[in-house]
């Protein structure tokens, strides 16, 4: 009987339970373990694999060391992992009566299809190179961003869509596109390794494919902080023809904390509200979503303005400093696209129609700035040092703000 050859730690090398739920792993190959579980009081079971009828084999010798080993010989854990719903169950079922009711359905589970397109694509890509794929199929962006876009991954499919709206003679084509790709690429080998994750860098994972977490949800469940809030940045851009982004910047005065407020504008909409412009303070409280790096942040009802002013920021003295701290957040959270700094004592400056700053130890990075944006902050800086805010992306920073006699000045 090969179920009863399978029934073993060799097998299940880390089976666990939580209740009457068992649990385990059969490690068929690194990337694609068979997932099986099954309840020892109703005998209820689903399992990964692709074979029929269930229950499947994988369940029976999980079922058969069980009766070896004796539940207790388990590891138990507070919950199972969020597949255990997400699995097909097996034929007349009910999984709602299947698992606590703490536990949800994992919703990266319904995208297997999508990144098995997307993981087929990306192979094609590398078999052919980019370059010699899109110029034999132009709409070689288009077509995979369509699919990807009916597997419910809407974010993926933006990103590669846009990438089809940059001429591949662009001078920054081959940089732009092998950073989404290799973004791409990252989602993919995170899915495959999702079980993994902790439940914070999965909430980055859902974001990174286009899956939104409900802001009820957001504030009944996220992280809250109250605290002064100084208005240090705000920005507005086209990201598609029929859609725009708002990102504002606050910066807690108590807590150091960063947080940042997405709005979107689509279609014909008349704008975006009035409201957090640079410059002013708020006290109240913020709800963080979820995230390995926290910063994106809803406002809830509490918030108020506050008679003062920005008059000053900390932030980092040195570009290096800034640079390493960047390094460690991108450690926890690799989808981060842009970092939210203060820099102390930057002079800016133009070289051969390129604009820089540069600190005091004399380090310089480009500026990704307009260059009418650019004249006006040498003009506020009158050739010395200032404090600026903006967004570093690892290779250039993006002025939003700086701070002239005691005063917050949006560029």
């Amino acid at each position: 009987m090969r179920a009863d050859r399978l029934a073993s730690r060799t097998f299940f090398p880390h089976p666990r339970r939580t209740g009457t739920v068992v649990f385990a792993e059969m490690s068929v190959s690194i990337d694609q373990p068979h997932q099986v579980a099954f309840d020892t009081a109703t005998n209820q079971s689903c399992c990964s694999c692709p074979f029929l009828p269930k229950p499947c084999l994988h369940v029976e010798a999980l079922q058969l060391l069980v009766a070896r080993e004796g539940e207790s010989e388990f590891e138990v854990t507070e919950t199972a992992p969020k597949w255990v719903l997400g699995l097909p169950p097996s034929s007349n079922q009910k999984p709602e009566t299947f698992k606590p009711e703490t536990l949800q359905p994992n919703p990266l589970e319904r995208l297997q299809p999508g990144f098995e397109d997307l993981e087929t694509w990306l192979l094609d890509a590398l078999r052919r190179g980019v370059a010699t794929a899109v110029s034999e199929d132009p709409d070689f962006f288009k077509n995979i961003a369509s699919r990807l876009a009916d597997a419910s991954m809407r974010g993926l499919s933006r990103s590669i869509r846009m990438l089809g709206a940059v001429p591949s003679d662009h001078p920054d084509w081959p940089e732009r596109t092998a950073a989404v790709l290799a973004d791409a690429a990252l989602a993919l080998h995170a899915f495959r390794r999702r079980e993994h994750l902790s439940e914070a860098l999965l909430c980055d994972l859902e974001a990174v494919v286009g899956i939104s977490q409900k802001k009820e949800t957001v504030r009944a469940e996220g992280e809250t902080l109250r605290d002064a809030w100084a208005v240090v940045g705000k920005a507005e851009e086209q990201v598609e023809e029929q859609l725009r982004q708002r990102r504002t910047w606050l910066l807690g005065a108590g807590s150091g904390r960063y947080a940042l407020l997405l709005e979107y504008a689509f279609g014909g909409e008349a704008g975006f509200l009035p409201g957090f412009e640079p410059g002013s303070v708020l006290e109240g409280e913020l709800v963080f979503y979820p995230s390995a790096w926290p910063h994106r942040a809803l406002a809830s009802e509490t918030i108020k303005a506050l008679p003062q002013t920005v008059e000053n920021l900390p932030g980092f003295e040195i570009i290096e400093d800034m640079v390493r701290t960047c390094a460690a957040a991108l450690g926890k959270q690799p989808w981060l696209q842009a970092f939210p700094a203060v820099l102390q004592h930057v002079t800016p400056f133009c070289q051969k129609k390129q604009f820089f700053i540069a600190d005091l130890a004399g380090k310089q990075i480009p500026l990704a700035n307009p260059e009418s944006v650019c004249w006006s902050l040498m003009a506020l800086s009158g050739g010395h040092p200032l404090p600026i805010f903006g967004e570093w992306n690892g290779k250039t920073f993006t002025v939003f703000s700086a701070l002239a006699n005691e005063r917050l000045i949006p560029l």
